[in-house]
């Protein structure tokens, strides 16, 4: 997994961290930066997304199954702030056939539910 973090740019450039991880489960935190925040000054819905995706492709390495998101649904409970440390916490819920289903929470530092998102992805084809 760590392997994976050197290559992943985008997560390095947003500050997406692996906190916890373990086959089928891992939890990333990011903190939210004042250039997050959209112009009702609340942390913009994709930087939920993506830490929420970002989240789904390293649970699918923790299960050693390199997957693509193939859909993708996310439900926004509560609004981000800046200086908020945000805590995606994913899951994998079944894998069938090339297909798996992961689960993201997405919790602030204080335990505030912020999003849930469910996953549907495709193994990718090993080379």
């Amino acid at each position: 997994m760590r392997h994976r973090y050197s290559f992943d740019k985008s997560s390095q450039h947003l500050g997406i961290e692996v906190v916890e991880a373990e086959e089928g489960r891992v939890v990333m935190a990011m903190d939210v930066q004042e250039s997050m925040l959209n112009g009702h000054h609340i942390l913009h819905g994709g930087y939920l997304f993506t830490l929420g995706d970002t989240c789904f492709a390293f649970v699918c390495e923790s299960m050693g199954a390199p997957s693509v998101s193939r859909q993708a649904e996310i439900t926004y409970i509560a609004p981000g702030g800046a200086g908020a440390r945000l805590v995606a916490t994913g899951i994998e819920r079944t894998r069938f056939g090339r297909n798996n289903i992961v689960d993201i929470s997405i919790h602030d530092q204080d335990g505030q539910h912020l999003a849930e998102m469910r996953v549907f992805g495709v193994l990718v084809p090993k080379k």
